[in-house]
Formats: C-alpha cells, structure tokens, sequence
C-alpha cells in the first residue's frame, strides 16, 4: 500500500480544508505545536471564528458546496499557492474521498490521514467487510442480491436478541459502496431475496447497497414482508443514490454502538485508545458519546481493542481511524465499519487518555513513529459529550436556522467546549445545525454526568431553538443514569424526554430568573421605549406588576444601585448584589450565585434563560414606541402556541376567526391600555387554532387571546 508521506517531513503550515468547530480544534493544537495555518471559508463567513483563528484565510468563491468546500482542485491549488505542504480534512466534506487523498498525494502535499487506498479499501462496503472477516473480525451475516442469485458475505450468523421490542438499529447502516455492481431485487424476484433470507433469521434489515443516513432501510419480522420491503428499499435507494442495489442481514434486536479508535504510525506500531459508546441516536446522528462505554466489560473491551488493531495492521493502515461494531445484549459484538478519519466524539477520548489525537494525527503524517505503546495507554476517569444542535426536539428534531441573540459557554473544572462561536452568530441553514460540543470529565461516570448537568445549565443560547434543556432532561433519565440504553432508545424516548422536561425545570426556583429578569428590565436605558423611564420610577417601595410564566406577579421595588437590589417578589424578599454584563447577569441573593442570561428578540421583548430553561416574562408597564406586538416566532417551541397581550387592557377587537389563516404582519388582535390602542401582530404565516377571548373583554395579560399554529 503506498505510504502518504515522507519520513520525518517537517510541516511548516498546513492548510484545513473544513470548517466550523473542527476547524477551530485543528487550528488550536496546530498552533500550540507551532505550524502556520490556512483557513478556507465560503461568502458570508469571513467573521467566522475558524477564519479568524487561522494565521491565513481565503475565501472559496461559489454558492455551492460543490464550488466550496467540495472543491478538491481549487482547495489543492490554494495549498500549492499558500506553501501549506499538508491538507487536514477534518470530518465529513472530503475526509472520506479517496479522489481527494489521493490528489493531494500526487501534488506533493501530506494529506493527514491514511492512505488513498485505504480511504477506498474502507469505503467499499463489500470490500470492508471481506477485509474485516480475513482480519478474523466477526460480521453481522448479510446478501447482496441480484435478479439472478445472491453473493453471501460469508459472515458469521449471528442469533437474534432476546429483547422483541421493535426498533430500528441506525448503526447496522454503513457506508456507500464504491462502484457497487449489484442489481436490485424486485417484488417479482423476490423468491431470491426469500431464499437467501432463510440462510438467516428473521427479523432481518433491508437496506440500500449505496449511501447512508438511514435512507430505504427497513426491518422485516416475517417471510410475508420480505418482498415489499425489497421492492421499496430498491425504490427509494434509486431514487436517493441513483443505485437501486438491495442489502439484507440480520437484524440485531437492541444494539449497542460502540466503537474502538485507532492510531497507527508508518513504522509498523498501531494501538488503540479503547472504545466510545455511541448508543444515544436521533434521526441517525450521534448525540451523547462517552468513554469508557457503561456496557463494555474488561475482557469485552480487550477484545474489541484486539480486534481493532488486528484489522488496521491487516489493512496497512496509518493515522487516525475509528473501527465502529454494533454489539448485542449477550455482548457479542460485530464488525460494522471503520471510519478513515477524525471522529466528532474524539474529545472523550482526549480526556480519558490525555492524548491530543490532532497532534497525533500530524505527528504520524510528518513521518515520526508513535510516542506510546499500548502498555502505557490506560483508562483514566469518564467523559461525556453532548452535542448542542440548534434544533427542536419537540418537533421531531428538525434544524433551526438563525441569528442566536446570546451565546455564553460554561466553564469551570472538567468542562470543554469545542465551538463554532465565541459570541452570537448566525446558524446557518446550508449546514450541520450543530453549534457545538459540551465534554465534561470526572473521576466516575457519574460525577461526568453532574458535571455535564451543569455545564447544560450554564449553557446560555438564544434567538434559535436548540436541544440543551433535551440533554439536561435525557441526563436526569433513570436509563441514562444505569447506562440501559440501545440505539433505538433515544427516539423511542424523545416523547417522554420532551415532557420531562417540565418536571425538571419546574424544580427551579422560579423567584431567581423572575428578579434577574425584572432587574434586567430596570436597569434598561433610559429613552428604550419605557413607560416609566420617562416618569420616574425609582421610588423606594414602588409596587409593579408583571405576568411571569403566565402567572400574575407583584413586586416592591425597596432598593435599587448600580451593583445590589432589594425586591420583594410574590411575598418573597430578594435581596444581594448583581452584575449585568453582555446579556448575562449573575445575581447573587442570599450569598448564592446564578446566572440568567437575558436577551431580546427583534421586537425588543425579552427572553430569558435559566439553568437551561426558557421563561416567559413580560412587563405589564412596557410599552412600545409604535403601537405594535408581535410575539417572538421563538415562543412558539413546537409550533404551536399561545398569543398573549403584553399587557392588562381591555380588548377592542380580534381579528380572525378560528380556522382563519393569516401572513407575517397581519393584524391579529387590538388591545387598548394606558389609553393607547396596541396592534398584536402575527410572527408569521399560521393558521388560528382558537379565540380564547372577547371584545370589550377586561384582560390582565396573563391569558392567551389566541392560539396559532405558524
């Protein structure tokens, strides 16, 4: 196999062909290892943080990813130009492309990664799991079918789960194979598919030959639906993948996704860093990673490790990789597939070995031989990771695209974060949603999982949706904290994370995000469209009143400086000192800490944060310039919600019937108050679900006047 680098090269700037999050940890220990780095960007992103990290930054011109990012030619012409004698892919984009490894071979630049041939080798599915049975790794047995007959991977047969529980195993999908030359089966050939199913058990998978993310893949429990679910893999997989190919194996009931990284130098070491658990799934993605994994036995995890570094020496292979198995209950484990690149969970790795794998990765491309052997790897403590994705989970998950309003990472002891932000940007919607990567670490699992509490809780994110109240939720879940847990479970349970999410937040003390965000409130400039910064409240003993949370809240402003407070809120005395800086204010009542962070939506209304949670929270004296409303589009979490009056009055009019639909801007309501009439306006296109009130009605705010659906 050709070697992809020369001996000992010295790599005096290297060029990232990436973006985001990645991108920034590349250029982090790049730095710290003195290299020179080249930064690519796409328009709009020049202020990005990668573009500004880097010691050069150019800008890929084009609109499309083909021009930019996925642009093999112009990214190794701008090495050549640079002098970058070395290309890190990072992940996704052109990590995997052999065409790409191997373009960077023949210009003379070190492509930081294996070999081109390995690259292929690996991303052929056949061809992987040939490679993986000769290394003497177990595979899930499996047939490739064809309209005349059926080629048997030969693997060894595996007995179903004991757990009947339908769910469907996102890690038995795998790569596309390169240049697969299978002919689908049909409906009509389907007695092939059928006796090449009774070399296996039922239930069995379906699956596209070609591609990825789950598309076309089916479980079939029963003989009876074998030859629809052929029939409609093929479909589906043609019409994705332009490859009609059909797969079947065997289905494991209740995996585990767990997967072994490696690192391999171009001297004949290779070792590996013990295994990640990457069970916790959503729509086919990784959402929690942690290492060592909950389930993995000492003899179970040797094993596995052997068994790694068996199929990387058979295969040559140099760098960084990640062989990926799928194990079942009884703790069998199969050969899945290998990852010929740096994983996105590769921090827990980091933090329980203390090995910088980027530095590892450079280090082996310029030539020099590991550092370590494998009798001095040992597992020290527990990480976990949760990726933050701008994303509704009580809607299926689905992106959130937009400009956040606040973005405050966590710090502290045990805590990193690897992010595409260091202050609000925008998330854009021509790529991955994830905003970036939470690690924490503690001496057990269990004190990694209340380190990572709160982290979340510190977390401050607004303007876009994002998952962090979801995690803090699903790392309260009595499955979670036991470690039971399959690749099913997470979308089997997002219904019921969803709704925990109430209970948890509901353990707050409300009192604290309701004083920071009245105390926010005050401390606004004056001239900001405040009724009362223009006749003076600052008053000892002024009472107001506020609707918190949809209840009607009375507060006694005794004292307010520009450092401490003393409000009585709902018959409570809170009392301390604060301070307020770029939209997070630290309060501390009572000589206790919390921080709030408090921004505003682009009606100038407030959103609030704490401990994870959003609060509703609205001045009952705030009054706008313009005698206009328009609720926050981002009150409405799931799509659904309820529009409220941001202030007593008397209603004058409403102006859709329920069933009605409407368009952004439209009038939806009159409200009268303080001898101003107030159009509530809508946030967006929607449909009015139901009129909760009536003109002439005396409101005082904390009621919904309708209930849209936008």
């Amino acid at each position: 196999m050709k070697d992809n680098t020369a001996p000992h090269t010295t790599f005096r700037k290297i060029l990232i062909a990436n973006r985001g999050e990645i991108t920034a940890r590349i250029i982090r220990t790049a730095h710290k290892m003195g290299i020179a780095t080249v930064a690519v960007y796409s328009a709009g992103e020049r202020d990005a943080l990668h573009a500004r990290m880097a010691s050069e930054a150019y800008e890929l011109e084009g609109s499309s990813l083909a021009d930019t990012y996925l642009n093999a030619n112009k990214i190794i012409d701008l090495a050549k130009q640079t002098g970058a004698t070395a290309i890190h892919p990072g992940y996704g984009f052109l990590s995997e492309n052999e065409k790409f490894a191997a373009s960077c071979e023949n210009a003379g630049i070190t492509f930081i990664g294996p070999g081109s041939e390995a690259i292929a080798l690996m991303g052929n599915k056949k061809r992987a799991r040939e490679a993986a049975i000769k290394a003497g790794l177990p595979v899930i047995k499996g047939y490739t079918g064809t309209i005349g007959g059926f080629e048997s991977d030969k693997g060894a047969k595996s007995s179903p789960g004991a757990d009947p529980s339908h769910e469907i195993a996102s890690s038995h999908e795998t790569k596309s194979p390169s240049g697969a030359n299978y002919t689908a089966g049909t409906a009509k050939s389907a007695t092939g598919f059928e006796a090449a199913a009774n070399e296996l058990f039922y239930p069995l998978l379906v699956k596209a030959a070609a591609g990825g993310g789950g598309k076309g893949m089916r479980i079939v429990r029963t003989p009876g639906e074998l030859g629809e679910a052929v029939a409609a893999t093929s479909r589906e997989a043609e019409a994705y993948f332009g490859d009609g190919a059909v797969y079947i194996e065997q289905y494991i009931e209740s995996p585990r996704h767990i997967e072994v990284q490696v690192v391999a130098d171009h001297h004949g070491n290779t070792v590996h860093l013990f295994e990640r658990e990457c069970s916790i799934q959503r729509r086919y993605q990784k959402i929690v990673e942690e290492a060592p994994s909950p389930s993995v036995t000492p003899a179970m995890r040797q094993k596995m490790g052997e068994a790694a570094v068996a199929l990387a020496k058979s295969i040559g292979y140099r760098n960084a990789g990640t062989i990926e198995f799928l194990a079942d209950p009884q703790g069998n484990f199969y050969f899945l597939e290998m990852n010929t690149r740096i994983q996105v969970e590769h921090p827990v790795t980091e933090m329980i070995t203390g090995i910088d794998i980027v530095e590892e990765q450079i280090h082996i491309a310029a030539g020099h031989p590991l550092r370590f052997k494998q009798e001095d790897l040992k597992i020290g403590g527990h990480a976990i990771e949760c990726r933050i994705y701008s994303e509704d989970p009580a809607a299926g998950f689905i992106p959130s695209p937009g400009k956040m309003s606040c973005y405050h990472e966590p710090a502290g002891e045990g805590i990193r974060v690897d992010s595409a932000f260091e202050a609000e940007g925008e998330v854009s919607d021509r790529y991955d949603p994830m905003i970036s990567k939470l690690t924490t670490f503690g001496n057990t699992r269990e004190e990694a999982r209340q380190r990572m509490v709160q982290a979340l809780a510190n977390y401050g994110i607004q303007g876009v949706r994002n998952n962090i109240s979801f995690l803090l939720s699903l790392m309260h879940n009595n499955d979670f904290t036991e470690g039971s847990f399959s690749t099913a479970w997470c979308e089997k349970n997002a219904p019921a994370i969803v709704e925990a999410e109430e209970n948890i937040k509901s353990q707050n003390d409300w009192h604290i995000p309701a004083a920071a965000a009245l105390l926010a409130s005050l401390k606004r400039k004056t001239g900001r469209n405040l009724l009362w910064d223009s006749l003076g409240y600052w008053r000892a003993g002024k009472t107001m009143r506020f609707c918190f949370e949809g209840e009607v809240v009375t507060a006694i402003i005794n004292h307010l400086s520009d450092t401490g407070f003393d409000f009585t809120i709902d018959r409570r005395v809170m009392k301390g000192r604060y301070l307020y800086e770029n939209k997070k204010l630290t309060i501390r009542p009572n000589n206790e800490s919390h921080n709030v962070f408090i921004s505003e939506n682009d009606e100038g209304l407030p959103r609030v944060t704490y401990r994870g949670f959003r609060y509703f929270f609205r001045r009952f004296d705030f009054l706008k310039k313009k005698d206009v409303i328009t609720p926050g589009q981002d009150d409405f979490a799931s799509g659904t919600g309820a529009v409220y009056s941001p202030m007593p009055g008397r209603i004058i009019s409403i102006n859709r019937q329920a069933g009605e639909n409407f368009i952004k801007g439209d009038v939806l309501a009159i409200v009268e108050s303080m001898k101003m009439e107030n159009s509530i306006l809508a946030p967006a296109d929607g449909t009015v679900e139901s009129i909760n009130a009536e003109e002439g009605e005396l409101i005082d705010g904390t009621s919904p006047l309708l209930v849209i659906t936008v």
